[in-house]
């Protein structure tokens, strides 16, 4: 991710409906149906990528396999609302029909570390 400097205590203060990293985190119903979610995912994230105001995309996978997360980060919370109004952004972030979504959460970022 990349670091933004969080100036003030209002700007920290903002609610994470104003960030411009979104992370979604499904569980899956099907083990069988892995491939085709990581494919559907990796097919609106290769879309992505051209965006503008894109920044990184990370897909993770827990250990037992059985949740699946995407980690978004665009440039400013309105390139990530204008990410999230696309049609097949939209549809695959909740529609993702082998799975449960879990959970939908929006991040602004306060600190990084790097090695």
């Amino acid at each position: 991710m990349s670091s933004m400097d969080v100036g003030s205590e209002g700007q920290a203060a903002r609610g994470a409906s104003e960030g411009p990293v979104l992370i979604h985190v499904w569980e899956v119903l099907d083990p069988s149906h892995e491939d085709l979610i990581l494919e559907r995912l990796d097919k609106m994230l290769s879309e992505t990528v051209s965006q503008p105001g894109f920044v990184s995309a990370r897909v993770l996978q827990s250990a037992d396999g059985r949740s699946i997360a995407v980690a978004l980060e665009m440039r400013t919370a309105e390139d990530r609302e204008r990410l999230e109004r696309l049609p097949w952004v939209s549809d695959t972030l909740n529609n993702l029909d082998e799975t449960m979504n879990t959970i939908l959460r929006l991040y602004h970022q306060i600190h990084e570390y790097r090695a």
